[in-house]
């Protein structure tokens, strides 16, 4: 992957002068925020401008048009989608318009008897007793279906957010953010942003006026759970909105999250986009989203509890099976797989092999198409994920011949063929992607947003960019190109995984570089990285996350010098003394402890927390030479003090029963977000053995997990036994504990010279 330096002028100077900073201020005129006046708007709720309702064409017609309705007493059916948008759109539309009326009615489709959208048997089935429909999240490309409700005499509205087809429905108003110029601040809202302004329109002209406010919390569901941009209406809606939602009145959103023992306060777009929407999704996928409307809606405490378990246990079931077939192709992967995952099996469920093909995607970066036998019909149903710069809609698109329906985008599509074609098309769309696969690393070129000097990398700067969070659709977290040598690099995950220190002797930083290649070490590096922060008992300390790393060989700037530590640390032997011995405060001299005993000395430092100082002294052993070769080019030291030290390595019992008084803490304070970093320097063990130790516990039907990112999973309770993986884990995990504790008695225990000719050894390897 080729990296591209970003593109560099002056900004303008109000920007300057409003952020504070020359970089970030270029960074928002990049992202078209050209003045005070955008650039205030974006950072400060209180000075943007909402949304006005009338900006919706015909939208008071609407409302009248609803109202006249309302008031001849006609029954309204709400048909909405089975996704959270969909089920919240519904829940906005029906639980607003029962205050006006009590012929409110409302249907969620079926996902695999009825597909997506409006069916027009379903719509027969009602046009004895309904006089209006109103669509939500769905109808705008349901061209024929609308025409159908039409003749058979009832009355339409639809209320969608999707792309608009090349003519609309022959529906008697059609309301969508897509009418509104594209760049008009509501033009992305999700569909239960629709639902929520027609409603606020409706309650101002129905003498209700803010009682809209109230449905905000469903919005703000649908606002991360359906991925819409995070700009305009969108970001200003969740800034002011989430509150609404940690505050909920609403009884059923209260038993979800007592069921998933969530505290309200620390509700942020994590716990909404990794717990939440996935569990309402799930209804969706594998039973019926009726249920998660039925909770949203409950006006009962003992109701709502029963379908928030309900539904809990769905959501598990749904990991369950997910990770069964995930589990099953693994089996298949190898670890430097560079082919494409084409795979067909009758008894997968169509309902999750789009969740299993994401899952192998972002494990093994590459693209995965998984197909199962319809539930409804003779057809085979297909879903596949794709990584950046292969269009997997594209070739699917190629196959076009021997399919029935396809559809989807760049990184993600669905499809269905019969199964008599299923050999042919497996073959050439593995053909098809193999060959893109090939090329990809010779075409793909990465773009940073800015480019950085190491030495402007602080805690300053870093809180200035959160400026401009949330990030995510549309805005996305910035990219920065920097350059600098390899110090030092280590695995954290079977070969998959770096832990890298970057820099020079003045300027170093840990970085983390997933699906890491090979470093070519006599060259100074240029990379393209995100910046991200560390917190952990209220120390914090900046970390890169590497896009992308290349050797600069094309300014031939080898690397001929390294860091004068590598020929002057100097082990010096304390073995004799005790910690309560050292002074606290000592000159230049920094003290390296990790694990959950607490010391009476300062300045403390760990793998994720350090500053340089001549002297290093070792509280703790780190868990491999890997580890303290880390800490003496972060800490720059020319001294290395080894003291009595007590630490001995956990046995394996030990160390899982910490690991779960951690997990438990995560389940109680975090809402299930479990950091194995944070973990790993708890435990003063490799990140790997951590990771072997969950997948033990995993294995043990003692827990569930699924990874939110490379270093965060969300913990559940309970699982399924799998007895096979128990005993690889828990002998992998045995092995990594005893290198552990081999490396520390080596230190503990060896003459200093032998220790102090490895570590100098060490140090003048650049890997």
């Amino acid at each position: 992957m080729r990296i591209k330096k970003a593109v560099e002028f002056e900004p303008k100077k109000e920007l300057v002068d409003y952020i504070g900073s020359r970089e970030l201020a270029l960074l928002a005129q990049k992202r078209g925020l050209d003045s005070k006046a955008k650039l205030s708007q974006f950072i400060e709720p209180e000075a943007y401008s909402p949304l006005v309702v009338a900006d919706f064409p015909q939208i008071m017609e609407i409302v009248d048009f609803i109202l006249e309705h309302i008031q001849k007493g006609s029954q309204i059916l709400i048909y909405g989608d089975y996704d959270v948008d969909g089920i919240s759109s519904t829940s906005i539309l029906v639980g607003a318009l029962s205050r006006l009326s009590d012929q409110i009615s409302y249907h969620i489709p079926d996902r695999f008897k009825e597909g997506y959208g409006l069916n027009q048997e379903v719509l027969a089935s009602y046009q004895e007793e309904i006089d209006l429909v109103i669509s939500c999240d769905c109808g705008i490309s349901n061209y024929d279906e609308v025409k159908f409700a039409k003749e058979a005499g009832m009355d339409f509205v639809v209320t969608d957010h999707h792309d608009l087809p090349e003519q609309l429905p022959p529906a008697d108003y059609v309301i969508s953010p897509r009418l509104l110029p594209e760049d008009h601040q509501g033009y992305w809202l999700p569909g239960a942003g629709m639902a929520y302004f027609l409603i606020k329109a409706v309650f101002s002209k129905a003498g209700k006026k803010g009682e809209e406010r109230e449905f905000l919390d469903l919005l703000l569901l649908a606002i991360i759970a359906d991925v819409v941009p995070l700009k305009g209406e969108n970001r200003y809606l969740f800034k002011t909105g989430l509150k609404e939602l940690q505050n909920t009145k609403r009884i059923g959103l209260k038993a979800l999250y007592n069921e998933l023992d969530i505290n309200p306060l620390e509700i942020n777009e994590k716990t909404l986009g990794f717990q939440i929407g996935p569990l309402l999704n799930s209804a969706g996928r594998i039973d019926s989203a009726e249920k998660g409307l039925k909770l949203l809606l409950a006006e009962d405490k003992s109701q709502a509890a029963g379908l928030a378990a309900e539904l809990n246990q769905i959501n598990q079931h749904r990991k369950e099976i997910s990770q069964k077939i995930y589990l099953e192709l693994e089996k298949e992967m190898e670890p430097e797989q560079r082919k494409a995952v084409v795979s067909y099996d009758s008894d997968w469920h169509q309902g999750v092999i789009g969740i299993a093909a994401g899952r192998i995607t972002e494990n093994y970066q590459v693209p995965a198409v998984l197909m199962t036998s319809n539930q409804q019909s003779e057809l085979i149903t297909g879903s596949a994920r794709s990584i950046e710069g292969i269009n997997i809609n594209n070739l699917i698109a190629e196959c076009s011949d021997l399919l029935e329906k396809h559809g989807g985008h760049a990184a993600a599509a669905g499809f269905s063929l019969k199964k008599d074609r299923l050999e042919k098309f497996k073959l050439r769309l593995q053909r098809l992607i193999d060959q893109e696969l090939d090329e990809i690393d010779s075409e793909l070129e990465i773009e940073a947003d800015l480019n950085l000097e190491l030495a402007e990398l602080t805690e300053e700067f870093y809180q200035g960019l959160r400026l401009f969070a949330p990030f995510g659709e549309a805005n996305p977290e910035p990219l920065f190109y920097l350059e600098g040598d390899i110090l030092s690099s280590r695995e954290i995950s079977a070969g998959r995984h770096k832990r890298l220190v970057l820099g020079s002797e003045n300027n170093k930083i840990t970085a983390l570089w997933w699906w890491a290649g090979e470093i070519e070490n006599n060259y100074r590096q240029q990379c393209a990285c995100r910046l991200t922060e560390n917190i952990y008992q209220g120390n914090r300390s900046l970390q890169l996350e590497i896009k992308a790393l290349a050797p600069l060989k094309e300014i031939s700037r080898k690397v001929k010098s390294k860091p004068d530590i590598k020929k002057q640390l100097k082990v010096i032997d304390w073995r004799q003394k005790d910690i309560s011995e050292l002074e606290a405060g000592a000159a230049d001299t920094v003290y390296f402890a990790e694990g959950l005993k607490e010391y009476n000395l300062y300045p403390l430092i760990n793998r994720n927390y350090y500053r340089e100082a001549e002297n290093l002294v070792l509280l703790t052993i780190p868990p491999s030479l890997a580890h303290l070769k880390e800490i003496l080019l972060l800490t720059a030291a020319k001294k290395l003090f080894l003291i009595n030290n007590e630490q001995q390595t956990l046995n394996i019992n030990t160390f899982i029963n910490i690991l779960l008084s951690l997990i438990k803490y995560s389940l109680q304070q975090e809402n299930g977000i479990f950091k194995l970093e944070e973990a790993a320097l708890a435990l003063g063990a490799e990140e790997i053995t951590v990771k072997r130790a969950l997948e033990f516990l995993r294995a043990e039907a003692m827990l569930s997990y699924e990874y939110i990112s490379y270093q965060e999973l969300l913990i559940t309770k309970g699982g399924t036994k799998d007895q096979g993986r128990s005993n690889l884990s828990s002998s992998s995990l045995k092995k990594l504990l005893k290198e552990s504790s081999a490396f520390r008695r080596f230190i503990k225990n060896k003459d200093i010279d032998k220790i102090e000719g490895l570590l100098n050894n060490a140090l003048s390897r650049n890997e």
